[in-house]
């Protein structure tokens, strides 16, 4: 049976389920691909092989909260929320892999370190310190992306934006990483 939030894509031929900034999703449903559209955000799409489990994370600005409200909005909230959510579901952290996507320099472009360049740096230190493989990576540049990516069999595809389309995510990531956007605390299992 098909996942009822699942809608179908054209542009893959597939049912998609969209994964909003500071969100994520885990599924294991074979031909299901999870999709988001990043600017300077990050996505990282980790996974189980053995089990065909896996998510997308996607998240706005690197490192923690100060003020510790738990916003996935935040690089740390949402590795840990998506890392926790697929061990709850009996995943194993040393079968996990990655793969990790976005981190374009598209805000505060005259800054030495963009919030695009800080959070690439984030999630590839973040998986390098709890030991989970990047398969691939997609990061940096000057445009957009949209992220397609296939838990079940570790497939992903990026599309990307042109110069237009890169503008308005711009236009739209900047009140989210202004404004708070709670989300839900990790799960009973703890990374650290």
């Amino acid at each position: 049976m098909t996942n009822p939030r699942a809608v179908w894509d054209g542009k893959i031929n597939a049912m998609t389920i969209t994964v909003l900034p500071g969100r994520h999703e885990v599924l294991s449903e074979r031909d299901i691909a999870l999709v988001t559209l990043l600017g300077s955000c990050v996505a990282a799409c980790i996974r189980d092989p053995r089990l065909g489990l896996g998510g997308l994370n996607h998240f706005l600005l690197p490192g923690d909260d100060s003020n510790g409200d738990g916003s996935a909005r935040y690089g740390v909230n949402a590795m840990e929320l998506l890392i926790n959510d697929i061990l709850r579901r009996g995943g194993k952290k040393s079968r996990l892999e990655a793969k990790v996507f976005g981190g374009a320099n598209v805000i505060d472009v005259n800054s030495s370190q963009t919030v695009g360049n800080r959070n690439a740096s984030f999630v590839l230190e973040f998986l390098k310190r709890e030991g989970i493989p990047v398969l691939a990576q997609d990061l940096g540049g000057q445009r957009g992306r949209r992220i397609f990516y296939f838990p079940s069999t570790g497939r992903a595809s990026v599309l990307m934006l042109r110069e237009t389309e890169t503008r308005r995510v711009n236009r739209n990531e900047l009140p989210l990483i202004k404004t708070p956007n709670p989300a839900s605390r990790a799960g009973a299992v703890e990374l650290f």
